[in-house]
């Protein structure tokens, strides 16, 4: 099983209400998704699951309305430190450990809950901001499962949690709050759902649940989210996490909260702010302006909103946008009626151009076998492509793994920005 002694200075306990703490930083083992088989076949299940989850995380939000009226100190005046963020290779005595890469399908690591201490794993999602774990007296959930009565402060309420998803597959229960920790960083009185009920596929992954990342207004628990209650109780070296992620199933995948690990990329950090102005001045995501796609150095495909999001596996632009990109694409045809809506095949022969998408001035490139999903089917001469087009609305993107496994990505809560360099 997976080593929790990535730990690095003081561990400490911290509560969901503001203490002044000792600075952390950590390093998380993360094992992760994929909507292709080990022999790189498209896999239009997961496919479908997986476009089923973005478009309950994203469509028909009232941004309007944020769920969680947590007041939260304004990036400006939270921090009393230097805001850079901490790299943890000034620690050579630091632990380390990877994530686990499933297939590259998603990414998870370990958490562990109550006291004395139940571990489990959940999947660490930039694009949620609820924590939920399956107890034991769901059935049909994946484990570990929380074990209600043997926690000494788990506390139940009678407030329903739920999550729906287009497909049909849906996951209840009531908020309740205990004490949470990954890899040694402490939240007690963290709340959270807990899922006593699943019906149709909802959980199928290899994780047992979900640490949402995001921000609070997107918290449909109407709790602080776990991240977000260490930088209120100033938990951390720094208010930042990122994310190194793997490809084809490998190891060295990690998360790392409260730092970033100059070992896991080239060159220097890019930042760019965050962009409330699509979710009506409120920042529900770790969404970015961005000027578009484009294939060969081409025309752009045009600007949107991205969300950089490391919970959903592939990247999901407007239809227009995706429409347009496609078209600059030898032998490129729309695959709607035959893969699935919004995807596109093109001859697995070709030998791709570079397909960047840009932020500010620079063009980021997207490996071409991540964006290459596998042939329709065994045999196949057509290959999917891992940009799908999908109105979520807002003029919002949703840039996933596909992207993040080429680009070391940190989330800068302090200064509000989210930075790429060049992953190794």
């Amino acid at each position: 099983m997976l080593s929790l002694t990535a730990l690095l200075l003081a561990s400490t306990l911290v509560s969901a209400s503001p203490v002044q703490q000792k600075r952390s930083a950590i390093v998380v083992p993360l094992p992760a998704r994929a909507v292709h088989s080990a022999h790189k076949v498209f896999d239009p299940e997961a496919a479908k699951r997986e476009r089923s989850r973005v478009y309950a995380k994203y469509r028909g939000k009232n941004f309007g309305q944020a769920f969680n009226a947590t007041v939260v100190k304004p990036i400006e005046a939270r921090s009393e430190y230097n805001s850079a963020p901490f790299d943890i290779q000034r620690r050579a005595t630091s632990g380390k450990d990877s994530l686990v890469n499933a297939s590259d399908e998603y990414y998870y690591g370990p958490l562990s809950v109550g006291t004395p201490a139940q571990s489990t794993t959940v999947d660490f999602d930039t694009g949620s901001s609820d924590l939920w774990l399956p107890l034991s007296t769901c059935s049909g959930c994946p484990g570990p499962k929380l074990k209600t009565s043997s926690s000494s402060t788990y506390e139940a309420s009678t407030t329903p949690f739920s999550i729906e998803y287009e497909d049909g597959s849906s996951a209840k229960g009531q908020v309740a709050t205990d004490t949470v920790a990954v890899a040694g960083l402490r939240v007690a009185n963290q709340g959270f759902g807990a899922v006593t009920t699943e019906d149709g596929n909802f959980l199928t992954s290899s994780s047992a649940g979900l640490l949402g990342l995001g921000f609070p207004a997107n918290a449909e628990s109407g709790k602080t989210p776990f991240f977000v209650n260490l930088v209120n109780n100033g938990a951390l070296a720094s208010n930042v996490f990122s994310f190194y992620m793997s490809r084809n199933g490998g190891s060295g995948s990690e998360l790392c909260i409260g730092c970033t690990n100059s070992a896991k990329y080239t060159g220097s950090i890019a930042y760019y702010a965050l962009d409330s102005s699509a979710t009506s001045g409120t920042q529900y995501y770790w969404n970015i302006k961005s000027g578009g796609f484009s294939y060969n150095g081409g025309s752009s495909t045009g600007s949107f909103s991205a969300v950089i999001d490391s919970g959903t596996t592939l990247i999901y632009i407007p239809t227009a946008a995706a429409k347009k990109l496609y078209a600059a694409i030898p032998g490129a045809k729309d695959a709607s009626s035959t893969v699935g809506a919004g995807f596109y095949t093109y001859p697995c022969s070709s030998s791709l151009g570079a397909i960047t998408i840009s932020f500010g001035s620079t063009k980021y490139a997207i490996n071409p076998a991540d964006f290459n999903l596998g042939p329709v089917s065994s045999g196949s001469s057509s290959c999917v492509g891992g940009i799908v087009g999908e109105d979520v609305g807002s003029g919002l993107a949703i840039i996933g793994d596909e992207f993040m496994k080429n680009w070391y990505s940190v989330f800068n809560y302090s200064a509000g920005t989210v930075g790429f360099a060049k992953a190794i």
